[in-house]
């Protein structure tokens, strides 16, 4: 995201005109009208509600309806910020707070540790993954929300809270008085070595400090014999534009174009001003997912158009457009407004239609049309239409139509259906806060050398079957039988034979049978996956018993994405050829622009 901070006049006059303008913009069968002619008819719409509406109407409220109605007639990422929500934003991309240092969020509806931070204030005294808050500065947390609790930790750095916890195996709640510091968010949470030559960093957002924490990940990785580099920016949702293209450039050369914006009233294009710190032959793959969006696509899309580096996983989110802050008053109100989308080098717009209201429209709109109008042949023709196209530096073939398409779709693997709900229900997580002061007491040293027991996984599954949330979750299947009962019976009533249910049929016995036999199958999915969940068991116990990058590092071992992009850099005879263009004809075609670029930097 672009933010820039900008004087912004007229609260009512721009803000709520806006809704009234787009309005009559948006419908077909009435001229645009005059704009301040549109602002007198809301303002004297608003008047005379205040005046003569039959009940006293809230003027906060109705402004804020007013507001909210903005989105549905521009986009869903142009809203206006309350002072608390302002904060919030310019505390995600500073990346530093004062706070104590957890990670927090519910577990059964209490308010739960699920990791402190290595090195914070909460790290340093002790405070647990699994560690239950159940009070903050003597009040209890009962029915607080996740946003009140993490408001009630931040605070002024120097003073203090304190949180009483709960903790498996300890009876009486235990006091904790912490001192908030500066808390900084990292946006690389992990680097390392995942084989003997390639190096991994982990990049999750794109905050102020973004810049210096990957070179430092880079500088420490090519200290370690670093020859290829896998960048994961799956799940990163973007951040400051400016960091986006500092990241661009530490692996393009001086003068290559990175992005430009387009909108009405801006138009930018933002060059490599020099030459980047990793070597320009450097094998390198991007991890990108359909959580990738804004700034993650802006440096994929960047490094996939210069075929800088082979893009691995599934088509990005597709979120290019730029929001621009403007502040609305004195009290912290702020409107963030998209002014401009985002085009790669090689005319590639990185917004998808469908993440805007307008193309929505215009969507079903078109589609409306098609029915109406579309003979069979224009029908076939629509659908074998091709998708726009555009050519990489070399002459690799891209799409356009919005995010980023990896030169390599991985599919995932389907997750058995047991193993879905552990995941989903935190089990491992609440498993190895239940066994970890066993553990410590038995003496035992986690590290990723240990292996994960027998006799710890049939705890585990014990565990697991004895948790009256976990059996209450029904497999497609059951609930699918379930259904079938249900029909039969509706079935039997409407026939007149309300006396005789499925509960005294012959069908009851089968029924029972196919319940059983999944209910069955529910259990027999423990064994038939049991490494898998001997390594969540482990996964969670390294969490919580060492730390979250040593626990980062055993869980990449199961990552398909992963081990798919180190087959390519594995074998560079793979790797060479999904980097070579299909067409060599195409090659020369964007020999200009490079040139161009080049010129326009001597």
């Amino acid at each position: 995201m672009n933010f820039n901070i900008l004087n912004f006049r007229s609260f009512c006059v721009t803000a709520l005109s806006a809704l009234a303008f787009a309005n009559a913009a948006n419908d077909k069968q009435t001229p645009p009208g005059d704009f301040y002619d549109e602002v007198s008819r809301l303002n004297k719409v608003l008047s005379e509600v205040n005046r003569k509406y039959v009940e006293d109407v809230n003027p906060t409220e109705l402004t804020d309806a007013a507001l909210n109605g903005i989105r549905n007639i521009l986009d869903p990422h142009t809203t206006v910020f309350t002072p608390k929500d302002y904060e919030g934003l310019k505390v995600s991309m500073e990346g530093k707070f004062g706070g104590v240092g957890i990670t927090i969020s519910l577990r059964d509806n209490i308010l739960t540790v699920i990791s402190p931070l290595s090195g914070t204030p909460a790290f340093k005294l002790g405070i647990r993954a699994g560690d239950r808050i159940r009070k903050i500065d003597g009040k209890d947390t009962k029915g607080l929300s996740l946003d009140d609790a993490v408001s009630k930790l931040r605070g002024k750095i120097g003073t203090d809270v304190t949180v009483s916890i709960e903790r498996e195996g300890v009876p009486d709640l235990t006091d904790y008085t912490i001192t908030r510091a500066e808390i900084v968010v990292h946006a690389v949470p992990y680097y390392g070595m995942v084989s003997k030559d390639i190096g991994y960093i982990k990049l999750a957002t794109f905050s102020d400090k973004t810049l210096s924490d990957v070179e430092n990940a880079l500088k420490s990785l090519q200290k370690q014999g670093m020859k290829k580099l896998i960048l994961d920016m799956r799940y990163n949702p973007g951040g400051l534009l400016n960091q986006a293209i500092e990241i661009s450039e530490l692996f393009l050369k001086r003068g290559n174009v990175i992005v430009s914006t387009k909108g009405r009233t801006q138009k930018t294009e933002s060059h490599a001003r020099k030459d980047g710190i990793v070597n320009p032959d450097m094998p390198m793959v991007v991890l990108v997912n359909q959580g990738s969006a804004s700034a993650a696509e802006i440096v994929s899309g960047a490094l996939q158009d210069w075929d800088r580096a082979l893009i691995v996983g599934k088509t990005s989110f597709g979120k290019g457009s730029v929001q621009t802050i403007f502040p609305l008053d004195n009290q912290g109100n702020a409107l963030k407004l998209t002014t401009a989308f985002y085009y790669l080098p090689f005319g590639r717009c990185i917004n998808k239609p469908e993440n805007g209201i307008k193309g929505l429209k215009l969507m079903e709109e078109e589609y409306a049309e098609g029915e109406e109008g579309e003979t069979k042949a224009d029908s076939t023709k629509k659908d074998t239409a091709k998708v726009d196209t555009f050519y990489t530096h070399n002459g690799r073939m891209v799409f356009g139509g919005g995010g980023i398409t990896p030169d390599v779709d991985v599919e995932l693997s389907p997750m058995p259906w047991v193993v879905q709900v552990q995941e989903r229900m935190a089990m491992y997580f609440k498993f190895a806060v239940k066994v970890r002061p066993g553990l410590e007491a038995a003496g035992v040293k986690m590290s990723t050398a240990w292996e994960v027991p027998d006799s710890l996984f049939h705890q585990f599954k014990e565990f697991c079957m004895k948790d009256t949330n976990f059996m209450k979750v029904k497999s497609n299947a059951l609930v699918g039988v379930d259904q079938l009962e249900k029909s039969i019976i509706r079935e039997q009533n409407y026939m007149g034979d309300s006396s005789k249910t499925i509960t005294d049929s012959t069908l009851a016995a089968r029924l029972a049978d196919m319940k059983g036999a999944l209910e069955a199958n529910r259990e027999a999915q423990f064994e038939e996956n049991k490494d898998y969940i001997k390594d969540g068991i482990k996964r969670e116990l390294l969490t919580a018993m060492v730390n979250d990058s040593v626990s980062n590092a055993f869980a990449l071992k199961r990552d398909e994405q992963l081990n798919e992009a180190m087959k390519y850099l594995n074998d560079m005879n793979l790797f060479k050829k999904a980097m070579a263009a299909p067409d060599k004809k195409q090659a020369g075609k964007n020999e200009k622009p490079a040139a161009k670029d080049a010129k326009k930097k001597k």
